[in-house]
């Protein structure tokens, strides 16, 4: 598939020094504005790739649906996380919506108050944590601030499945012989021939195990893992901002609404920094540094 280019910078500060002047090229804000629709728009359909696990053809863009192991299909295929509701301001949730607010708006876990991004995380309780460990503790706390009331829910519990409704466990064979396998004791284990490897590292190769596919509709063939390869550079766990854009990007009918949606655009990617590469082609340093400055000029 031929994916959508990155903006260049160039037209990106063009943009905002006729802004500054009180001009609205249109001509450029279409030509800005489609070209991040189109990035948007690729880094969504990955996303949804690894969500739901049907890749899109090179060739005719046909959904071709993986195969994918069900001992990994949870990481790769979606989630299995449960509704359930606020128990103080009873708004519906999923848990990963406990963890994605936080990772927009970082709170304090013990008072719930927006964190002030500087080198690292600070609470006016006098709190700090740097990014990565805020990360690793919002990956395990199993209590997290309610999205809606900031209010601390529980992580709901997987009901436990009964008769006709659980799922049965797939057939495990040894990488070995091919033969019947069991998982015991943390381990993966051969009944033939006496292979034994760690569960965690058995699930691990797995992830990386090559797959052949095929296209129903042109009959090409190709790689699981040469196009997982091919969009490196599209792959964001957080498509979020990419999604919104692409949504309110459609609505806009005048140069300025197409003005304020990039600018709303390029201040998300200004406050998460790993993800403006994805949209804007430069380094990270340099895309950092022309976003601190245009920053500084609204």
């Amino acid at each position: 598939m031929d994916w959508a280019p990155r903006v260049k910078p160039i037209k990106i500060r063009r943009l905002y020094r006729y802004a500054r002047l009180g001009i609205y090229d249109d001509t450029l804000l279409q030509d800005v504005g489609w070209e991040l629709y189109a990035r948007c728009t690729d880094i969504a359909t990955v996303a949804d790739v690894y969500r739901e696990g049907r890749v899109p053809c090179p060739k005719c863009s046909t959904k071709i649906t993986r195969r994918i192991d069900p001992l990994f299909s949870k990481g790769e295929g979606g989630t299995h996380d449960l509704w359930f509701r606020c128990p103080h301001c009873t708004e519906r949730l999923l848990w990963r919506d406990c963890r994605q607010a936080l990772r927009n708006t970082p709170r304090c876990f013990t008072c719930h108050a927006a964190l002030l991004k500087t080198d690292v995380l600070r609470c006016t309780c006098g709190k700090t944590w740097s990014q990565d460990a805020y990360n690793q503790s919002v990956r395990t706390r199993v209590r997290l601030p309610c999205p809606h009331c900031f209010n601390p829910v529980r992580r709901p519990e997987v009901p436990v499945q009964r008769g006709k409704n659980r799922q049965p466990k797939p057939e495990l064979h040894c990488p070995k012989c091919q033969a019947v396998a069991l998982h015991q004791y943390g381990n993966i284990e051969c009944t033939a021939c006496g292979y034994k490897r760690r569960w965690r590292d058995y699930r691990k190769s797995l992830k990386k195990k090559d797959e052949k596919l095929e296209c129903p509709n042109c009959r090409y063939t190709f790689r699981w893992q040469t196009w997982r390869k091919s969009v490196r550079s599209l792959r964001t766990g957080n498509p979020k901002p990419a999604r919104e854009f692409i949504k309110r990007w459609l609505r806009c009918h005048t140069p300025q609404q197409r003005m304020i949606q990039i600018d709303t655009l390029l201040q998300t990617l200004h406050g998460r920094g790993p993800l403006a590469p994805l949209f804007i082609d430069s380094g990270e340093h340099n895309i950092r540094q022309m976003l601190d400055d245009l920053a500084s000029q609204r």
